[in-house]
């Protein structure tokens, strides 16, 4: 018997995904189908667990989204610090609109100093991100995160990265994690600058693939790695 996998409407297409499953035996079946052993989705609804057989498996747990989302994944680390000082971590960060009046009262105190960074709460690959200069007027949008900016950050060559470590949690009770024994560094693609003048240029500030892939001086990784 051939194995199915299927994409829901939630979440993009990845290649890399598909052509994994392809590589493996395993066939698509289509959105609406229920003869499916791997489902891929953005969000696990409580019909796919009511409806799914042990048979079936599914690449999210449920309400994952409290560390998937920037909005809650913020209020969970600041419970977590009430407990436990090792989540003393993250830089000041506000949610909006609740936060917004304390957002401003604590900028004016400090005298307009620093700088920020604000991100849509839901969204990925660098949409909607914006760097908030020392006297960038800051609106009260909803549904954005607004973190003071490391604006001294560690630089290679000049350039601005960051690094990533990816792990696959199989099981919280009790908790199975396997850790991919390589790392991943992503580049901006201008050196970097905290130049109130630089604020808006996304290639000096972000290290996003989906954003510095459009940029002319992006050199695409030919080594394989």
């Amino acid at each position: 018997m051939t194995l199915g996998f299927k994409i829901t409407e939630t979440t993009h297409i990845y290649n890399s995904v598909v052509n994994v499953f392809k590589a493996s035996g395993v066939r698509i079946v289509a959105p609406n189908s229920t003869k499916w052993n791997i489902m891929w989705t953005g969000v696990t609804k409580n019909e796919h667990l009511r409806d799914a057989t042990k048979y079936q498996k599914i690449n999210h747990f449920p309400i994952s989204y409290q560390i998937g989302r920037k909005d809650l994944m913020w209020k969970n680390v600041q419970r977590m610090r009430h407990k436990n000082s090792s989540f003393d971590f993250c830089p000041r960060t506000y949610v909006f609109p609740e936060d917004y009046r304390q957002f401003t009262t604590e900028r004016e105190v400090d005298g307009y100093k620093s700088m920020y960074i604000m991100k849509p709460a839901a969204l990925s690959c660098g949409k909607g991100i914006k760097v908030i200069g020392l006297k960038t007027e800051v609106k009260k949008k909803p549904g954005y995160v607004v973190s003071q900016y490391v604006s001294n950050p560690h630089l290679i060559n000049g350039f601005k990265y960051d690094l990533r470590i990816y792990c696959l949690v199989t099981c919280y009770d009790p908790l199975k994690v396997y850790i991919f024994k390589e790392g991943l560094a992503r580049f901006a693609t201008q050196k970097y600058s905290n130049n109130p003048k630089s604020v808006d240029k996304q290639y000096i500030h972000l290290t996003n693939y989906s954003v510095n892939k459009h940029n002319e001086d992006y050199v695409k990784n030919e080594g394989g790695a």
